[in-house]
């Protein structure tokens, strides 16, 4: 095992048998248009069969079904937006997770105790990153879910997957396609994209205990952490991604099933929770520190305070008449002004890592896309009054 990982070498994204896979096919490498390479590999597995398929079976387009392939937008959003989003993310959050473990190392918050447990948790989070077995759990439990919702079908109208109405568990070619393959790539994802921020969490939760050494006085009012709240925020993309979902999900929902909005206000407020959570809650693991750090630097700037204090009144009250020195000009008085305001930056420091302006930032990403969903049922007046009060 090396003793440390390179800014090359750590990453919690690169990793697993689905990148050895596509290491093997040379879909992936060093080359810059990898991403592309990825996208179009999943585009063309994915989608493109599912349109030629239903070209083939006259389920494209038409009044031959209620739900033809070409009008069910969600697929293509889960398919032709939200995948490739999951590709593109995955430079996106390597990058910032990076950005972030070298920010830890240049900021003077590691002592040299500190920085051996240090390389150890990202090698440990590097692990987990390339662990088969976490992907392989998840493609069992993917293939069960297949299995178990392959007859299903309470829709209650005929779609290019289940085309038959006498005969409504009954998939099309397209739909067999769709159930083993299409929608189990982009379940991988997911659920993959699910467990890349776990290994998030657990790292940040291994950083928090390494001894950090915390500046409590430091501009940022967050013991010099505030950099992990600042946008983008690594998994801000991936919270976009899945409001694109959920917002086709919903839209759907309103255009053919007569889905009333305004009744599922708790859905929206629970998702939109939901993608603020997945943000702010692996920095959550620093509260402890934060707060142990400023308790302790409230206590011994107020000793400070307290002795400099004491001093500048016994030479400039009790022996001010024996010593005649003059106060104005005097150096004593600018240190008390400066002491007092480095004490009321230590009791300004909050045990948080981000502020508000993260959480609005992340509600604001997550509403975005259900904008449109919302004018297909509201005036825009409505909708703007709706925003300022999930963000006022």
């Amino acid at each position: 095992m090396n003793p440390t990982l390179t800014y090359s070498e750590f990453s919690i994204i690169r990793g697993g048998l689905i990148d050895r896979l596509l290491a093997l096919l040379r879909i992936t490498g060093a080359e810059k248009d990898s991403t592309v390479r990825k996208i179009i590999f999943y585009t063309s597995m994915t989608w493109l069969p599912l349109f030629a398929l239903s070209a083939v079976e006259g389920l494209l387009w038409g009044e031959k079904i209620d739900m033809p392939f070409l009008k069910e937008f969600a697929t293509h959003i889960r398919l032709l937006v939200a995948i490739p989003l999951f590709v593109v993310a995955e430079v996106i959050v390597d990058r910032q997770v990076k950005l972030s473990m070298v920010q830890f190392e240049r900021s003077g918050l590691l002592t040299e105790n500190a920085k051996l447990k240090f390389e150890l948790a990202k090698q440990k989070a590097d692990r987990m990153s390339k662990s088969y077995l976490a992907e392989a759990l998840i493609l069992v439990f993917i293939s069960a879910n297949v299995l178990l919702r392959i007859s299903t079908n309470s829709i209650g109208f005929t779609t290019w997957m289940f085309p038959e109405s006498d005969n409504p568990s009954a998939l099309s070619l397209s739909g067999y396609w769709a159930a083993f393959i299409s929608f189990p790539v982009f379940q991988f994802l997911l659920f993959r994209w699910l467990w890349r921020w776990l290994i998030w969490q657990r790292l940040l939760n291994m950083v928090s205990k390494v001894g950090l050494s915390i500046i409590t006085q430091h501009p940022d009012k967050s013991g010099g952490l505030g950099f992990l709240g600042e946008s983008p925020l690594p998994f801000g993309i991936f919270t976009f991604a899945l409001s694109i979902i959920f917002s086709a999900m919903l839209g759907e929902r309103v255009l053919f099933q007569d889905f009333n909005l305004q009744e599922h206000y708790p859905l929206i407020g629970a998702f939109v929770l939901i993608c603020l959570l997945i943000n702010v809650v692996p920095m959550l693991t620093f509260i402890k520190p934060l707060s142990a750090a400023r308790s302790r630097g409230i206590k011994d700037y107020h000793a400070l305070v307290a002795e400099h204090h004491q001093r500048f009144e016994h030479k400039w009250i009790a022996n001010r008449k024996e010593k005649g020195d003059e106060l104005l000009g005097s150096p004593d008085v600018s240190s008390s002004a400066d002491i007092q305001m480095i004490y009321q930056s230590v009791k300004d420091m909050t045990i948080f890592p981000f502020n508000i302006k993260t959480m609005l930032i992340t509600v604001v990403i997550s509403l975005t896309p259900l904008v449109l969903v919302f004018a297909l049922q509201m005036p825009v007046v409505d909708i703007l009054k709706m925003l300022a009060g999930f963000l006022l």
